[in-house]
């Protein structure tokens, strides 16, 4: 080859860039947009959260009480019937609870309802107790239901309702006319005025009692409860009484 001769080697061309990529990827980016677009708008709204406190006026709850009106000393106990811990304090604590304070004068203690949202089965229990108190027995089924909270729980059964049935029955009640009641959630108000007590008076857990001016969260023995009330007691004496 001489100097003067060009290089007539092939030289590979270069491709011309292809559009149908371009328009390929276009057309995906769109598919892809219409189909998350129809599963925003057709996919179903989220349940809303309950909130009672803004639809329940303040001083509407009226809980369930034992003991005298006039009693020295108030307590108010904040629980769900679902709650372990409220079942401890119930069947462990609260029979002295009544036999040494609140039936000897000291104490009036006053129960509130505080479904929590993790308990399934919790509100058909604050049912049953405020239909029999329809009957005059909350009391008497509150107790029931409590010690026998593993047979009708939400990890046991998914309808507690005949078995509370069974202890609407064991407790002489009129059967019928109390699940109408329960059926109808006559009282669902009333239970809901109950938590938006708790709620405003910021209750954290289950259970939580209020002693006078004292709030103690948790299931607390008799001896604390006896020392909170002897306070409380003491305070009000050295009160100066109304001219």
């Amino acid at each position: 080859m001489s100097a003067r001769e060009p290089d007539r080697r092939a030289v590979p061309r270069r491709k011309k860039p292809s559009h149908r990529s371009f328009y390929a990827a276009i057309v995906l980016i769109l598919v892809v947009g219409v189909a998350a677009l129809a599963y925003l708008v057709g996919r179903p709204k989220a349940a809303p959260v309950s909130t009672y406190a803004p639809t329940i006026p303040a001083g509407t709850a009226k809980g369930y009480s034992m003991g005298r009106p006039d009693a020295p000393v108030q307590m108010l106990e904040f629980a769900d019937f679902e709650c372990p811990a409220c079942a401890h304090y119930s069947v462990v604590t609260e029979p002295d609870v009544r036999s040494h304070l609140a039936d000897a004068g000291v104490l009036r203690v006053t129960y509130y309802d505080f479904p929590l949202p993790m308990h399934k089965n919790t509100w058909w229990a604050s049912h049953a107790a405020a239909c029999a108190d329809d009957q005059g027995k909350f009391w008497e089924m509150h107790d029931r239901i409590f010690a026998g909270q593993n047979d009708w729980n939400g990890e046991t059964t998914d309808n507690p309702v005949p078995i509370l049935e069974g202890y609407a029955k064991a407790l002489g009640l009129d059967v019928p006319k109390w699940r109408a009641c329960v059926d109808g959630r006559v009282h669902q108000r009333d239970i809901e005025a109950n938590r938006a007590e708790a709620e405003r008076r910021q209750v954290q857990q289950t259970p939580t009692f209020v002693i006078g001016n004292r709030m103690i969260a948790g299931s607390i023995s008799y001896d604390e409860i006896k020392a909170y009330v002897d306070t409380a007691r003491a305070g009000t004496a050295a009160k100066p009484s109304a001219q």
